[in-house]
């Protein structure tokens, strides 16, 4: 946090370059062009948050923020102002989002996270808070300035990021965006701090409803290149999947890449669910073997494989001390068993079995009977052998309690056996018609 002036001609990044909570079309910094709607907005910062602020510019702005340097007149520091675009004033979800991201900072007080110093509305009933000011880049403009980080500095920022993460998720607070985007380079101190909760689930009891409500039943939020596989396949959210992104940063900070080969958006969701990560070590030879192997712990597409944040940061804290990694803890007696039991296939297979035993059953002895023809029964096999492995892809992907994402290889799956189905049963009645 700088204390002082701007020198003229200084350049200066805000806590986020603006709001950059995983959407897309954030505009960086400013634009020649002037604004209309912005320029009001200033002038009615300037006029409300005055005497004890003082607007000094736009630092910049994002889809759902404008976020301004400002000197703090009592206490002779700068601090920047965060406040809601006029554009969103009447999305509730948007205010919501804005002003929960307010309250999960303002709930965390680390020396690796921006602190949030107020928070209040405009005369327009617009959101507002007031941060921090971090005089410095952001770490994926450091990565684009600079290349890779030394070893022993990127550590550090996975230590810093680490123990950020564990006060938040103390607090049952889920960033859901670790990037280097928005991990901050304090020159000053070079102190890396996380910024930008925007996107943040609180899974504390109180605020779990809330959460749920301002994300849209299968909506992807935040950016996928650092999704954990669980995200990505639509089940619960814990604070193992900030571990995961943690791990994508770390590979990012020392080889300037991330940990899987892609070519397209596709294959990189695809490689984050199946693919095993690069090894670190054949990418640069300088890494030393523990901190590898916590990255790749990090890493693990079972989220209860991964290390807390809070394991991480102590593991890797003191280089050249035996500091134990916490042992692998499997979700149940193996890895998968457990994802077979929270699907319900046992008991979806075993109801499955039971009512095709009784509709072989019927359909024997109405055959046996004289009643249908025998091709009746050839039918009802050829249904619950293409019916089973529906069956077991249906329960796989929405066997779990609560609501999930229909997946495009279900698509696949289900018209590949449908088409199926149909032939055999065609040829079936061909052969029983001519015969």
């Amino acid at each position: 946090m700088d204390t002082g002036d701007l020198k003229p001609g200084e350049s200066a990044n805000d806590t986020s370059r603006g709001d950059q909570s995983g959407y897309p079309d954030v505009e960086q910094n400013h634009s020649p062009i002037p604004n209309r709607g912005s320029d009001e907005l200033e002038a009615l910062l300037k006029s409300e948050l005055a005497p004890e602020l003082e607007i000094v510019r736009r630092l910049g702005r994002g889809a759902m923020a404008y976020v301004y340097l400002a000197r703090e007149r009592q206490l002779k520091r700068l601090v920047a102002v965060k406040v809601l675009s006029p554009k969103l004033a009447r999305d509730e979800r948007a205010r919501l989002r804005f002003e929960r991201e307010a309250q999960a900072v303002a709930a965390l007080s680390h020396p690796n996270i921006v602190a949030v110093h107020r928070v209040g509305r405009l005369s327009n009933d617009l959101p507002f808070f007031v941060m921090q000011y971090v005089k410095g880049r952001t770490m994926d403009e450091r990565l684009q300035a600079e290349g890779p980080l030394p070893v022993s500095e990127a550590r550090n920022v996975i230590v810093e990021v680490a123990s950020a993460l564990a006060a938040a998720h103390q607090k049952g607070i889920v960033h859901r965006d670790v990037r280097p985007d928005n991990v901050l380079y304090e020159e000053e101190s070079s102190r890396a701090l996380l910024s930008d909760f925007g996107i943040a689930a609180i899974l504390a009891s109180g605020e779990a409803g809330q959460a749920a409500r301002l994300t849209r039943t299968g909506e992807l939020v935040g950016d996928p290149a650092y999704m954990s596989p669980e995200r990505l396949s639509g089940q619960d959210l814990t604070e193992r999947s900030d571990v995961y992104a943690l791990g994508i940063l770390g590979y990012e900070l020392l080889t300037g890449a991330g940990p899987y080969l892609a070519k397209s958006r596709r294959e990189l969701i695809a490689a984050h669910i199946q693919a095993e990560p690069k090894r670190l070590s054949d990418l640069r030879g300088d890494v030393d073997p523990d901190l590898e192997a916590v990255l790749r712990r990090c890493l693990s597409k079972e989220p209860d494989y991964r290390p807390n944040a809070a394991d991480v940061a102590r593991r890797l804290a003191s280089p050249g001390e035996v500091t134990p990694m916490p042992p692998l803890r499997a979700p149940a007696p193996g890895g998968r068993l457990s994802s077979i039991t929270e699907r319900r296939l046992p008991q979806i297979v075993i109801a499955y079995g039971a009512v095709a035993w009784i509709v072989l059953q019927v359909s024997w002895q109405l055959v046996e009977s004289e009643v249908l023809p025998r091709v009746v029964y050839q039918l009802a096999l050829v249904a619950i052998a293409t019916g089973f492995p529906a069956v077991l892809t249906g329960a796989w992907f929405h066997g779990k309690k609560g609501r999930q994402r229909f997946e495009p290889v279900e698509y696949w799956v289900f018209g590949g056996l449908a088409l199926i189905w149909l032939a055999v049963s065609a040829l079936l009645l061909i052969k029983w018609r001519s015969g």
